[in-house]
């Protein structure tokens, strides 16, 4: 039996954020599935669209779904390297493989890193998304995540409840200010609490634009910058999670866990 499992990304257009942290996942993958064949696809048509302009050939999920059809293979697993199960994991993983379910004889969606139905879900994942031992004396970890535009998105809160339970030095804001808690209400945690010092980092598989220049670039509107005319020092890291190998593995368990 020909069988693949298809490691789907949203993209990123930097070619050295895309190496530490989607191609090191992609290895993981390889290397704990030796009988699958492993494929990559994205779902952001627009960064497609762009690394095209400069010479790189990118694939949709559909795009190579019908090619593993066409090849023969039977047992296909698409591993969705979405942080959480929101819109963009319904309308281009979740919506995608059900119309491709009768091409092939099995085919399964690994869930997301943080799938889950409340705080209580995320032991062990959260502090591997946490790692306080980067903290320095006095700093609160400070994580920006992405949110969602149109559809609120509760993990965020739960990994929050989940660090409050346990009484951790952990603030989780998301960038899309629609959504919550956005930045926002993340100050107003901080002030309240007397945070002085925030160590920032990304919770992003990736530390690409939004790490870069919403969450640490020098425009007055960043999260660096407001957080810091806010009062509080700020100390960040654009690593995207990709890069943490605990992290990763979290991605080959919920590949696994398809195939029982």
């Amino acid at each position: 039996m020909k069988q693949a499992i298809i490691v789907t990304t949203f993209g990123v257009g930097d070619k050295d954020v895309k190496k530490k942290c989607i191609d090191s996942l992609i290895g993981d993958i390889r290397n704990a599935f030796p009988d699958y064949d492993i494929f990559e696809a994205w779902t952001s048509r627009f960064l497609i669209k762009k690394l095209a302009a400069q010479g790189e050939t990118y694939e949709t999920l559909e795009e190579v779904l019908g090619e593993l059809e066409d090849a023969g293979y039977q047992k296909v697993v698409v591993a969705p390297t979405h942080l959480t199960p929101g819109l963009e994991f319904d309308n281009k993983v979740v919506k995608v493989v059900e119309e491709a379910k009768d091409k092939f004889t099995e085919i399964h969606v690994a869930e997301p890193a943080l799938a889950g139905k409340g705080p209580e879900d995320y032991e062990g994942i959260a502090d591997i998304l946490f790692y306080l031992d980067s903290l320095e004396p006095g700093e609160e970890l400070l994580l920006m995540g992405h949110g969602s535009p149109k559809r609120h998105n509760p993990v965020y809160e739960w990994v929050q409840q989940y660090a409050d339970k346990k009484d951790l030095p952990v603030h989780v804001g998301v960038l899309e200010a629609d959504d919550y808690p956005n930045l926002d209400d993340v100050l107003k945690r901080l002030k309240k609490k007397g945070v002085k010092k925030v160590f920032m980092r990304p919770m992003l598989l990736t530390g690409g634009d939004h790490a870069t220049v919403d969450m640490a670039g020098d425009q007055p509107d960043s999260w660096k910058n407001i957080v810091s005319g806010a009062g509080i020092e700020v100390r960040f890291s654009t690593k995207g999670l990709g890069e943490n190998n605990l992290y990763r593995s979290i991605y080959i368990k919920r590949i696994e866990k398809a195939l029982r």
